[in-house]
């Protein structure tokens, strides 16, 4: 398997640390006021693309915070199939 380069490698490390932080989410209480709520999305909603030995992997962070509940929904995607992130951890393995 080709080696990663350095901004792919930090690309899979930032999606990896987005879904650690965000995978317990759900037990969360958002935060008190509308502003801080929509602030806390937009800092949170985001996605990485690369390509990688001919095949297209894709992160897609969600994140939704209501008065009552706090989301995160976590996409990872190869070629456009979602999987799970077991294949993000198996690309930085050695």
């Amino acid at each position: 398997m080709l080696k990663l380069s350095v901004s792919q490698r930090a690309k899979i490390e930032r999606a990896l640390a987005q879904h650690d932080r965000h995978r317990n989410a759900y037990f969360w209480t958002p935060a008190a006021s509308a502003g801080q709520r929509r602030y806390t999305e937009r800092q949170n909603n985001w996605s990485v693309k690369f390509k990688h030995a001919g095949v297209v992997y894709e992160y897609v962070s969600d994140v939704s915070c209501s008065c009552r509940n706090y989301r995160y929904a976590g996409t990872f995607l190869c070629d456009g199939v979602q999987r799970d992130v077991r294949l993000f951890k198996r690309l930085l393995d050695p």
